[in-house]
Parts: structure tokens; C-alpha cells; sequence
């Protein structure tokens, strides 16, 4: 692929002489975030008069939008020798979001989706969006001084989806179903390849335990249990997980099965370093789509899904994205597709799930 070229703009002007800047970008974080390395040989005045805290902030590489961010830090070095480094540093709008308590004029929802009950709550101008189909939450209530990010992030852990920060720093509610990169092939086009094969976290049996508590009474709104397994766990392990907030029958077998599939999806994870933002044919590198991943040595030969992306440029080094991918299970994929991890790293879960209540 050609170079990468980086701009940030700020303060209505456009800024490219940096030492070094990257760019983090996460399925599962809500903001992206950004950093930069400036040199300021005439001193940090006109630096600081283009960069102050709280100034709006976009880089972008070849003229496609990386970050949308503010800036929440900025950090000042001048050394003996009168070599004058300034790092900028910041998040995505989503960041107020993730700070910021919750404010509506009563609390309480009924009957409402996640992506509602977010767009209720966004008065700081996010913008919360979705490609999913949700169930509407029964009954939920504001506990005082709760986030934004912490309403919504539990509302959605109920039904397997992430909070994901766009470039433009709106915030979408999703899971892994993205577009599709150029596959990473071991000796052709990856320049760091590491894997960590890892089934400490995961169990044989979830059991899901919650209750409504605004309903008829009964076991099915007091005694609800849902219990999910991972059928390649061979050994009696199980985790029982209380369900915070209201739930129901419905709800709290997703939340056993998600759990699981998580547990499975991350006992596989890699992380690779290619040349460039862009993949062999020309697409960016983005968060929550997959690749295939073709790596004898990391005994792995199969789809997996792009968690993080880093966009890192600096004078020395060039223009590298370090990709973290992930079994598409941990992020609402069905496991080990397209091929393997080795019959050691089974993260197929199967389909043998038992609910009680």
C-alpha cells in the first residue's frame, strides 16, 4: 500500500508536523482516543493556543476519518538542553458519555429498547445509533449518580451487544458483523505475529440467576435460572452469575449464552502487526470487522474478529496498525469459523444449553 498520509486539525487549522501520533480504536471501548508528540522549537505558546484543553480534534490518514476526539490533556516538556516536546492526548466525544452521570427528569423507563433509553439520556449531542435488533427492557430504573456508559452498558450486556465509538465519536450499539478485511497470511503480510491461547476464564456451565422486581409474583419473577454450557469444557466447572436489574426468562437465557460465548471467544486472541492503515485491497483497518488469519507458528487458521486497531506513525518507524483480534465468539460471532485453532483450542461452544427457572 501507498504512504499514510496523517492530518489533525484543530483550532481551524490543519497540523502535520509531529513527531508522532496514534490513534486507538476499539470494538469495545465507547471513545477512541488519540495521542500526539509535538515538537515546539519556538516554545509552547502557539502550541498551547492551538491545542488547549477541550479543543475539538480530528486526524484522519489519506482523508478518511480516524478521530473525532477533544483534547483532554495537554502535557509540556522542556528539557536542559532546550529540546521542547509537547503530548497532546485525548478521547472521542463518547467520553462524555462514559464520565458524565445520567440526567432525565424522572429515571425511570418502561418498555423501552437500550438504543431509546441511550437517546434519552444523550444530552451532550453523542449521537447513539444501532444495527441491531433489541428487546424492549420491561422495567428500568436510574441509580443516583450512575453514568450514561453504565445504564446502557449493562442494558446491552443482556443482549450480547458492545458499545462502540465511531470515528465521527458517535457511539454504536453492536456486534461483530462488520465488513470483511484482506486476509493476514504469516510470511506475506505480517510483521509481528503473537497468540495467546488461554481457557482460564472459561467454564462448563453458566448459570444465569436474577428477578423481576415489579411483577404478579412467583417463580417465574422471583426464581428465575438459565443455564448455559460450553461443550468443549470437559471438566465440572461451573460460575453462577447474578444478574444486576430487573430481567426475565427471556433475557436472562441471553445473558447465560452471551456469557459463554465470550468466555469461548477469548480463550483464542492474537495480536498482528501489518505496514500502513490499510489492508492489501486498499480498506482501512476497522474495529469489529474480521480477517482471516492464516499463521502456522500461532496455530491458527481461521476467521477472527478485529477487537482493537492502534494507527501509529512516527518519523523512525512509518505508518503500522496493531490489530488485537479475537475468536469471533467474544464478540457476538459464532465461533471458530472458516477453519482452525488446533483441536487443543476448540472455541466452538456447540449447541447443548439447558434453562430452568
Amino acid at each position: 500500500m501507498g504512504p499514510e498520509f496523517v492530518t489533525v486539525s484543530a483550532g481551524g487549522g490543519v497540523y502535520s508536523a509531529f513527531e508522532s501520533v496514534q490513534v486507538t480504536a476499539a470494538f469495545n471501548e465507547a471513545a477512541r482516543s488519540f495521542s500526539l508528540d509535538l515538537a515546539a522549537p519556538a516554545g509552547g505558546d502557539a502550541t498551547a493556543a492551538m491545542f488547549y484543553c477541550g479543543t475539538p480534534v480530528e486526524i484522519s490518514a489519506n482523508g478518511e476519518l480516524l478521530c473525532a476526539a477533544y483534547v483532554d490533556r495537554f502535557e509540556p516538556h522542556l528539557s536542559d538542553h532546550n529540546q521542547a516536546i509537547v503530548k497532546i492526548s485525548g478521547r472521542g466525544k463518547g467520553q462524555d458519555a462514559i464520565d458524565s452521570s445520567a440526567m432525565h427528569p424522572t429515571g425511570y423507563f418502561k418498555n423501552q429498547t437500550p438504543l431509546q433509553i441511550a437517546q434519552a439520556l444523550d444530552k451532550f449531542g453523542i449521537g447513539f445509533t444501532s444495527d441491531q435488533q433489541m428487546q424492549p427492557v420491561p422495567f428500568y430504573h436510574l441509580t443516583p449518580g450512575e453514568t450514561v456508559f453504565r445504564c446502557i452498558e449493562k442494558l446491552c450486556r443482556q443482549e450480547g451487544l458492545l458499545l462502540a465509538g465511531q470515528p465521527d465519536g458517535s457511539i454504536k450499539l453492536t456486534k461483530l458483523g462488520g465488513g470483511a478485511q484482506a486476509p493476514l497470511i504469516e510470511g506475506r503480510n505480517c510483521k509481528v505475529l503473537r497468540a495467546d491461547h488461554n481457557w482460564a476464564g472459561r467454564h462448563s456451565h453458566v448459570i444465569a440467576r436474577g428477578q423481576r422486581p415489579i411483577g404478579a409474583g412467583g417463580a417465574d419473577t422471583t426464581q428465575i435460572e438459565h443455564t448455559a454450557t460450553d461443550g468443549a469444557v470437559t471438566r465440572y466447572r461451573p460460575h453462577v452469575l447474578v444478574i444486576d436489574g430487573d430481567t426475565d426468562n427471556t433475557r436472562a437465557a441471553m445473558r447465560a449464552r452471551y456469557r459463554i460465548m465470550r468466555e469461548a471467544g477469548h480463550s483464542l486472541k492474537a495480536t498482528v502487526t501489518v505496514q500502513g492503515f490499510h489492508d492489501d485491497g486498499g480498506a482501512l483497518w476497522t474495529p469489529g470487522n474480521t480477517v482471516f488469519l492464516d499463521s502456522p507458528f500461532l496455530a491458527v487458521h481461521q476467521l477472527m474478529g478485529i477487537e482493537r486497531v492502534v494507527y501509529a506513525q512516527a518519523r523512525k518507524a512509518g505508518s503500522l496498525s496493531h490489530l488485537s483480534l479475537v475468536d469471533p465468539a467474544a464478540l457476538g460471532g459464532s465461533g471458530g469459523e472458516g477453519g482452525s485453532a488446533g483441536s487443543s483450542w476448540n472455541t466452538d461452544i456447540g449447541a447443548d444449553e439447558s434453562a430452568s427457572q
